[in-house]
């Protein structure tokens, strides 16, 4: 497998979570509801975590393959057939969000998007992070720059999170880590540059997109019921559009390479052929729907694989070793 760098495998780490529903504000206020720093901050540590723990895991066990076996062991095939569907409703969303944002170019977008998505899977890692690296800063600079330029900003609200917003947070960061272990393990299996330092980094970027998008989307509770959100508060924009559309792209990506792979190897080209179509078909699902229904119990279940990994990890780390036994040494043997 080709190598990404250090600033395209933070800007990969970085590309997975924002994507359609991230940069809409559509996902943020169904797992957020609004503008709290507490919620902001404890998303941006979440995330550093799980980044952190898959990537340790990948390096590990030798990427996404070698990681399940590690974790689950004989269970590893239907975990990985439940990671691989959240893959599917991932590309499903991304490609209905497309047809949301630009109602005009379906079904053409998406159909030009997955093509897209299948030049770049061939190139594997390395052509993944390259996207990500040309996209991704871009698309979070022009965002910025389009929110102030409205003055589209809201104060926090208050009072600040309570446990169960705190919950909704952690379901959210755990529903998007998991639809990312694929790409983070092989990230930390086949990154020269890593760790603890673009973790970080990436979940800093995160949590700044985060409050930006959230502010934005809150100055006007009108915004609340568009699957849009945040192109309703910028009136439709059309530099947004396109700037959106980059975010599709690269989670998109990170989500059919994943399941492009394997069909490939299985099937060959009506493999590759039938994700292409299947994808395409399931587009055409309101986006909304996809967020609201299937979202959720997606973000449940990561929560389990999150925990069964960080157990695994824990007991690999070197704070949870067992010292090996001292070794007693005959009275007789001793030196004098």
């Amino acid at each position: 497998m080709k190598k990404a760098d250090g600033a395209g495998a933070l800007f990969t780490a970085v590309g997975t979570v924002v994507g359609a529903g991230f940069v809409s504000g559509r996902e943020l206020l169904q797992f957020f509801g609004c503008f709290r720093l507490s919620a902001v901050w404890c998303a941006g540590i979440l995330f550093f975590a799980g980044f952190f723990l898959f990537m340790r895991l990948g390096r590990r066990f030798g990427g996404f393959e070698g990681a399940l076996k590690g974790v689950f062991g004989r269970f590893s095939r239907p975990v990985k057939w439940v990671i691989l569907f959240g893959s599917f409703v991932s590309c499903a969303g991304m490609l209905s969000a497309s047809n949301a944002l630009i109602p005009q170019a379906k079904p053409f977008l998406s159909l030009a998007f997955l093509a897209v998505a299948c030049l770049v899977s061939e190139r594997g890692m390395k052509g993944i992070g390259a996207l990500n690296l040309a996209i991704v800063p871009l698309l979070l600079v022009c965002v910025t720059l389009l929110v102030a330029s409205r003055g589209a900003f809201s104060r926090p609200e208050s009072p600040e999170a309570d446990f169960p917003s705190l919950l909704s947070v952690a379901l959210y960061v755990c529903l998007n880590v998991f639809l990312s272990m694929p790409v983070l393990c092989e990230l930390g299996a086949h990154t020269e540059e890593g760790g603890a330092g673009l973790c970080a980094a990436a979940a800093l970027i995160i949590a700044a997109a985060i409050g930006l998008i959230l502010s934005a989307v809150c100055s006007d509770k009108n915004s609340y019921p568009c699957d849009l959100p945040l192109a309703y508060i910028l009136n439709g924009a059309k530099l947004f559009s396109l700037l959106a559309s980059g975010g599709m792209l690269t989670t998109l990506i990170s989500s059919f390479y994943p399941l492009y792979a394997p069909a490939g190897r299985r099937l060959g080209f009506w493999g590759k052929a039938g994700l292409f179509a299947a994808a395409e078909l399931c587009s055409f699902i309101r986006f909304g729907r996809i967020v609201a229904g299937v979202y959720p119990m997606l973000g449940i279940f990561g929560v389990f694989v999150t925990l069964a990994s960080g157990i695994v990890w824990a007991k690999g780390s070197v704070f949870f070793r067992r010292r090996a036994p001292r070794r007693r040494i005959p009275a007789g043997k001793q030196k004098a």
